[in-house]
């Protein structure tokens, strides 16, 4: 055995806010088709490594303005 661990997929379930349940599935498909085009790429979409990123976003100020101004 070579030491890597095998990559399973495992769904997710959260709550979002949103004006309505069209707004919301526009957020799934954007989400699951990032996740998707990364696969398709060999690069899957590991969740520790997109939780560190998301839970990130605060320490480049660059990234927290830009995130800041558009959820205004």
């Amino acid at each position: 055995m070579d030491g890597k661990r095998e990559i399973k997929v495992f769904p997710v379930s959260f709550e979002v806010y949103g004006y309505d349940e069209q707004e919301v599935e526009e957020l799934r498909k954007a989400i699951v088709g990032f996740i998707d085009f990364h696969a398709k790429q060999n690069r899957p979409v590991l969740a520790g490594k997109a939780a560190k990123a998301i839970s990130g976003w605060d320490s480049n100020p660059f990234v927290r303005n830009k995130i800041i101004d558009y959820f205004k």
